[in-house]
């Protein structure tokens, strides 16, 4: 790879609270997978819209993807107090977790990430609509998955987070339900053009039927199941490890904990809000207390992209 092959990049989505933990997991099981975890850590809890911040950070997704860490000082400095920014990408903090300087040395990172012949993204902070750019990019020739959840589940997941209620961008469900509208709109126009180049997914999918839906996810990607993978799903999704960013769960169970511990003025609130998105997206809406705790309250269905 250093000597000038192309590696196979992938770039996930979403916003917080909504499984990019999981799926970032999923795919860094691949072996010969270098992560790019969560790269605009030091931006805070904001959501990244338009310029003059977007053009920024396309820069640096572009520059990550191409291994070239110079000139990345705020990342490196917010990764020195931040350790978690290094130790999610597994093979670089292998070779760094006891030398930590090795993590915070962008000559170091860039040598060692061209090793690589698969590279892996997440972010929570960039909308879809701004990605095309990075699609255009021949020399990156990235896929992109766009990853997203019900709201009620993403709200009842970030109620534990402290980080959240200080940021309107996470604690408004008007603002998420905006941005799952745009995400919607963006999905079905860069569908169109790069066809094989984008995917929507809800997080419901994979939580429900994780091991058919990551198959699916590594074909759309051209990386091949293998053994690493199918054992971090099987440890994964059978059984709970506390911790909110833990990504042990009996998924089965996640998507839908909101239904019973939620208060159903907040979902009525939620729903009322987000009504437009959730129609959009396939999320039934529930009708009162007792539907909304009902075991035959389904709450996603079908759903198509749609300019």
């Amino acid at each position: 790879m250093e000597s000038g092959g192309q590696p196979l990049r992938s770039l996930i989505i979403s916003t917080w609270r909504s499984g990019t933990t999981f799926l970032g997991e999923v795919l860094n099981a691949v072996p010969g997978n270098f992560y790019h975890y969560e790269p605009f850590l030091n931006y805070g809890i904001v959501q990244i819209r338009g310029t003059p911040e977007s053009d920024n950070v396309l820069k640096t997704i572009k520059k990550m993807f191409l291994c070239q860490y110079n000139d990345m000082n705020d990342y490196f400095e917010y990764g020195k107090s931040h350790w978690h920014q290094f130790s999610h990408n597994t093979r670089l903090w292998d070779h760094c977790k006891f030398k930590k300087e090795l993590c915070t040395d962008p000559d170091f990172t860039s040598r060692f990430c061209k090793l690589f012949p698969f590279q892996s993204m997440k972010v929570v902070r960039v909308r879809l609509r701004l990605i095309k750019q990075l699609l255009q990019d021949k020399e990156l020739n990235l896929k992109v998955i766009l990853l997203i959840r019900d709201p009620r589940g993403v709200m009842q997941s970030r109620q534990h987070r402290n980080f959240c209620q200080p940021a309107p961008d996470c604690w408004k469900p008007e603002l998420l339900c905006a941005d799952m509208i745009s995400d919607y709109v963006a999905a079905g126009r860069l569908i169109q053009e790069f066809p094989d180049r984008i995917m929507a997914l809800r997080y419901e999918e994979l939580a429900l039927n994780p091991n058919t839906t990551s198959y699916s996810i590594l074909k759309f990607l051209g990386l091949g199941v293998t053994s690493s993978v199918d054992e971090f799903l099987h440890l994964h999704t059978n059984i709970e490890v506390a911790g909110v960013s833990s990504t042990f769960r009996v998924s089965k169970a996640v998507p839908f904990r909101w239904k019973n511990v939620l208060d159903f003025n907040y979902v009525d609130e939620i729903q009322m809000t987000c009504k437009g998105a959730m129609d959009l997206w396939g999320y039934q809406l529930a009708h009162n207390a007792t539907h909304m705790t009902s075991k035959e309250f389904n709450p996603i269905q079908e759903y198509s992209l749609k300019q």
